[in-house]
């Protein structure tokens, strides 16, 4: 009877332990995926036009079309107020605003807001 636990209490022991490698697995692929957002210092954000980027990516309704095998890292985004859709990612976006800034965009901002990765803005401040 002795030896029955103590084997049962191994198989316990390499289940758990296989779970806890898993999850680190995960955990580590999960902050890979959030890397390129954080390239920016958190005083970017607190920019003015930053802040109002990122109250038009909480206000705008946004169609949002996953791409390919990405996994959800890279996707197709038109706000209600562009002109067409932009391919986006975390760290980088085809519309006009990010090609001449270099800092997050709306669409980013949103992506960002979606994965919790930033708060949103309060309103009435800049």
């Amino acid at each position: 009877m002795g030896k029955i636990l103590i084997a049962a209490f191994i198989i316990f022991l390499l289940i758990w332990a296989n779970k806890i490698r898993i999850y680190l697995k995960w955990q580590k692929k999960a902050e890979a995926d959030n890397k390129p957002f954080y390239r920016w210092p958190e005083s970017v954000h607190q920019e003015p036009e930053q802040r109002k980027r990122l109250r038009q990516a909480q206000a705008e309704n946004f169609q949002v079309e996953a791409v390919g095998k990405s996994g959800g890292k890279i996707c197709r985004m038109k706000a209600a107020s562009d002109p067409d859709f932009y391919f986006v990612a975390l760290g980088i976006c085809q519309c006009p605003e990010f090609k001449e800034t270099h800092k997050p965009c709306k669409h980013i901002y949103r992506i960002a807001l979606n994965k919790g990765l930033i708060q949103a803005a309060p309103e009435g401040k800049s």
